[in-house]
């Protein structure tokens, strides 16, 4: 049975609520790497368009009892650090709160953290050093995002920096399960932040099964598959239209993770939103595995919307998967 969500379907009568994203305190873990670098001007931008409490940490791995919480060294707030919010020049500097965490794991770190200081959002670089004060490998910021309980931001080597995402595209990967409402609401305040349009992508996968598993039948035309999944993205684009959104649509057949990095490098998309888990078998489209070879390898900032926990989204009354 469909979910409603009622902040991406308007009233019978009287003007449509525009999905607001509302961020309070982000957290942003650094190793000094240029790749946690880059993450911090994004963090550090949206904390001063959302006047939000900027938390950067560094996790020093190490033998501590993770039973017993997280070690953390005092707060040491920073005045030097400005951000520019959309259109309206230079602010007063976001809210920055430095801490040293000990932990046995950095993943295990950052996610502790996030828990006990009630993140709403955390902003990371795919990767960063190697060696024993390694934070943001690869494997790390896919556990981050696997696990943590609010959306997570990963900002790659090649990101542009936050003043370019301006009036740029935000990819979106539509899998058609109930969770792409919690998506696309995401999807809608964070082009409303950038002033960006929405690019709305669906992947068709058909995957033939060899003849020993005794097929019957046909396998679906992937032609007829194509023209259907248009069809429905299209009555979904035009119903993001009359809110005032530029919306364009991309219906492709092929590997989702493949053809969204394609499109992205193609169309060169600002910004990516996605979802982290979607449907299963031949259908599915964003499951982990699909989520994190797109963290791993976009040439934009992603925006990871999980199926669970919080929502930036005011509204957003969608069940758990």
């Amino acid at each position: 049975m469909p979910v409603r969500d009622s902040a991406l379907r308007c009233p019978p009568h009287g003007p449509c609520r525009v999905p607001m994203l509302h961020v309070d305190r982000i957290l942003c873990p650094t190793d000094g790497s240029g790749c946690a670098g880059r993450a911090h001007r994004h963090a550090q931008h949206l904390a001063a368009h959302f006047d939000a409490a900027l938390h950067v940490i560094s996790v020093e791995e190490g033998d501590v009892d993770p039973d017993q919480g997280i070690g953390v060294e005092p707060a040491s707030p920073r005045a030097d650090l400005h951000g520019l919010k959309p259109g309206a020049g230079p602010v007063p500097a976001p809210r920055v709160r430095e801490r040293a965490v000990a932990h046995p794991t950095a993943a295990g770190g950052i996610l502790n953290y996030v828990v006990q200081y009630d993140m709403d959002l955390v902003v990371m670089g795919t990767h960063g050093h190697r060696g024993v004060r390694r934070l943001l490998l690869g494997s790390v910021a896919e556990e981050v995002v696997r696990k943590a309980p609010c959306p997570v931001a990963t900002v790659g080597r090649g990101a542009t920096a936050p003043e370019g995402l301006e009036g740029g595209t935000l990819l979106v990967p539509v899998d058609f399960s109930e969770h792409r409402f919690r998506v696309m609401a995401h999807a809608r305040a964070i082009a409303r932040v950038y002033g960006m349009a929405l690019r709305l992508f669906h992947v068709v996968e058909v995957t033939a099964l060899p003849d020993a598993y005794g097929v019957y039948g046909s396998p679906p035309d992937p032609g007829v598959l194509l023209d259907r999944a248009e069809t429905v993205l299209d009555e979904e684009a035009e119903s993001l239209r009359t809110k005032g959104l530029e919306v364009t649509l991309d219906v492709r057949g092929g590997h989702p993770a493949a053809e969204i990095l394609d499109a992205a490098r193609e169309d060169g998309a600002a910004f990516i939103t996605l979802g982290t888990h979607g449907r299963t078998g031949l259908e599915h489209m964003l499951t982990g595995s699909v989520a994190e070879k797109v963290l791993r390898q976009a040439p934009c900032p992603v925006c990871a919307v999980k199926s669970f926990g919080r929502s930036l989204v005011d509204g957003d009354d969608i069940a758990d998967a």
